[in-house]
């Protein structure tokens, strides 16, 4: 096996809450669970807008924090596809070189 495939591996076998606490302690580490755990938060903000907007009858209000809870996520989103794309052209020239 690879080195990254054993990285990998081990990513898998370790469980969320373990990813979350190895993130906290070890410094520069970006944990994947932490990542999954925020867009679950997000996916729950959602649910809940979308149902106070039911309930409400479409206030404009709750229509608005919607709209800012979908562009956050966005941007959070495309903010963590370019971290990853840095990193991948950062190790492609550390392996060219």
């Amino acid at each position: 096996m690879t080195e990254k495939e054993l990285k990998n591996d081990t990513v898998e076998n370790t469980g969320l809450v373990e990813d979350v606490v190895k993130s906290i302690m070890t410094p520069g580490y970006t944990a994947n669970g932490v990542i999954k755990i925020m867009f679950y938060t997000f996916y729950a903000l959602f649910i809940t807008l979308l149902f106070m907007i039911y309930l409400t009858r479409g206030n404009p209000h709750v229509i608005a924090l919607f709209l800012l809870a979908l562009c956050l996520f966005v941007t959070i989103k495309w903010f963590i596809a370019e971290l990853d794309r840095s990193k991948h052209q950062e190790n492609t020239g550390k392996k060219n070189k």
